[in-house]
């Protein structure tokens, strides 16, 4: 086979490269046009064509991420509402004690425990939008469970965010933007090829 052929490798390593590109782009600038407040919808949509279009090779990213923004949008909204506001509750908790405005140490453990659960629920609750037709209160409900079922799956998925995090600081933003749709590529392989995809949502 010619390497450079139009089904040869270095045409798929491109277009490949080139789908991810435009993914990142579409995430970010949806995102900041609104305002921080599509980022769920955004990233149920990144998913959703990181997964089809992606790694099943079925249908178009574009169009993918675009009919599932729309589908998908009002219950990730409101999943990243919800999000924002347990994650705010738990710094402003921690940090109240911390800080010695509550004199009750020995909740401290206890909300860095929710924290962590919570960041284990938000790695599991976008692919799980994504793929399912679930209630948010069963979005929630079996994003805890996946998470603590696969939990070096679910540990090795939330590094990769983590890194994507710390990396912000030092990477030059057109970049970041690229590896967020790469580590979303490689969390759909994980997180929907590997463990949802093995349960019939239906019957969550």
């Amino acid at each position: 086979m010619n390497f450079f052929n139009i089904d040869g490798p270095f045409q798929r390593i491109g277009s490949f490269v080139f789908d991810i590109i435009v993914l990142g782009l579409l995430w970010t600038l949806i995102s900041l046009c609104g305002f921080g407040i599509t980022i769920g919808a955004v990233t149920t949509a990144l998913y959703s064509s990181c997964y089809i279009a992606l790694v099943k090779e079925e249908g178009y990213v574009v169009k993918t991420f675009f009919i599932t923004l729309k589908n998908k949008f009002l219950k990730s909204t409101l999943v990243w509402i919800i999000l924002v506001v347990l994650y705010i509750l738990m710094y402003f908790n921690i940090t109240s004690i911390t800080k010695g405005l509550i004199d009750i140490q020995w909740l401290l453990p206890i909300y860095f425990s929710i924290t962590i659960e919570l960041f284990f629920i938000t790695v599991y609750i976008f692919p799980l939008i994504s793929m399912s037709e679930l209630g948010i209160k069963k979005l929630f409900k079996y994003s805890f469970i996946l998470a603590n079922k696969h939990l070096p799956w679910t540990i090795l998925c939330a590094g990769l965010f983590i890194l994507l995090f710390i990396a912000v600081f030092y990477i030059n933003p057109l970049i970041i933007m690229i590896l967020i749709a790469v580590v979303c590529y490689i969390n759909s392989k994980i997180l929907i090829k590997k463990i949802i995809s093995r349960y019939d949502t239906t019957m969550f």
